[in-house]
């Protein structure tokens, strides 16, 4: 427990931290009307889809790094960090495809194309596309140091880029008459802060990328274990295009509860997925080195770790959403809307955790297919459960949290059990 425990809670931090990220945009948002807020909330599932698509480099690079240092091949890394930077590149790119599709994702959403809230969604949007590839570049560095097993190093770079991207929104927002896309411009900058100190801190260790052209077979083999992870994600943010469909229906005021909603849910989601990555990392490891009884024996342990964070986390969210919405929102109705979203889902949160756990799990051994199909397939089910709780059974917004609620539930045990009952066998070579 304790070595998972080390690689951990660094990554903890860093998921707080990086809702600083998030809460802080919202904060100075915030300011700019209830109507920029439900602007950044419509915007956030495509800005999710941004970051999981720069993730499975990420992804890939932290699990082949993983089973390296475990087999003793500590020198492969640098080349697994160059196809991992390809692999970022060609992520980036294919992003940038996506700008002329900003309009039509808001009109997806149920918003006429020159509305206020499209404009100003498009705005925001629109920088976080045009900034895509600083997310991916960042995820990559990110993912050789929790390959390796450092994480604290990662966490106190976190800490850098937060403080400057709270230093930056003001900046960018009103000195610089950004409005906001300028929050969305913070975090970009940031995050090319954080590639580059990240890099350069792998360089002076030796661990630096290499001269290296494309390499089919190692481009391969990162996609084979980042797009699963990520997938599940971006089908995520994709049933959420569908789903905030259905919300806009009962009123603006209920995307912004969820667009705020999930900027605090993110204190138990980014730190649960701090302990994935503990989870990953020593699985990965204890892999590498061929010692299955280890690996799982780790994943247990977090699991612990995690469940023992997240407990008193819900209750704190429960009792206290009405405040913390009070913090962001300026309409009572935006925050009585929110404060109900929010304590139905906190009643779930420990289930998350499981999810998170054996996501990491899967992660660890290379074998993310099953995690995505259970990802994919739990949250899709959110579609036709929330039309028949909100509708026939009358139960309205309530119905549509109560279903995301439901499945988040599902999702958690289905993983557990897949993972318990199946191989620890790793598949990356």
């Amino acid at each position: 427990m304790g070595a998972v425990w080390s690689v951990s809670w660094p990554m903890v931090c860093i998921g707080l931290l990086r809702t600083g990220y998030l809460l802080t945009d919202t904060w100075f948002v915030g300011r700019l009307g209830d109507d920029a807020l439900t602007a950044t909330g419509c915007a956030a599932f495509a800005w999710w889809i941004l970051l999981l698509l720069g993730d499975i480099g990420g992804t890939g690079v932290h699990a082949i790094a993983a089973q390296r240092v475990g087999a003793g091949k500590t020198s492969d890394i640098g080349g697994v960090l160059t196809q991992g930077l390809w692999v970022a590149l060609g992520t980036a790119f294919l992003a940038l495809l996506l700008v002329p599709l900003v309009p039509d994702y808001f009109w997806l959403l149920g918003f006429d194309r020159g509305s206020r809230i499209a404009e100003l969604g498009g705005a925001y949007l629109t920088a976080s596309v045009l900034g895509a590839g600083a997310f991916a570049l960042n995820a990559v560095f990110g993912g050789v140091f929790r390959g390796i097993g450092d994480t604290r190093t990662t966490m106190w770079v976190t800490v850098v880029t937060v403080v400057i991207n709270g230093l930056l929104d003001p900046l960018l927002i009103w000195s610089a008459g950004l409005g906001i896309a300028g929050a969305a411009w913070a975090t970009v900058i940031v995050n090319v802060l954080g590639a580059i100190l990240l890099g350069g801190l792998l360089a002076r260790r030796g661990l630096g990328p290499v001269i290296q052209g494309p390499d089919r077979r190692g481009i391969q083999r990162i996609v084979e274990v980042g797009a699963p992870v990520s997938g599940r994600g971006i089908a995520f943010s994709g049933i959420y295009i569908v789903l905030g469909r259905m919300i806009t229906s009962f009123g603006d005021v209920q995307m912004a509860a969820l667009g705020v909603g999930h900027r605090i849910e993110s204190i138990p989601y980014l730190a649960s997925v701090g302990f994935e990555v503990g989870t990953s990392t020593m699985v990965g490891q204890h892999i590498g080195a061929g010692d299955l009884k280890r690996a799982r024996e780790s994943a247990r342990a977090a699991l612990k770790l995690c469940l023992a964070f997240m407990v008193p986390i819900s209750i704190m969210l429960f009792v206290f959403a009405e405040p913390l919405f009070d913090v962001f929102a300026n309409e009572p109705e935006t925050i009585a809307a929110g404060a109900h979203y929010l304590r139905i889902q906190s009643v779930v949160f420990v289930f998350m955790a499981l999810e998170s756990i054996y996501q990491g799990a899967f992660t660890g051994r290379g074998h993310t297919v099953p995690a995505f199909w259970i990802g994919a397939l739990g949250t899709a089910a959110r579609i036709p459960l929330a039309a028949l709780l909100a509708w026939p059974c009358g139960m309205g917004i309530t119905g549509i949290w109560l279903a995301i609620a439901i499945s988040t539930a599902a999702k958690g045990v289905a993983m557990a059990g897949w993972s318990e009952r199946s191989s620890l066998s790793g598949v990356v070579k």
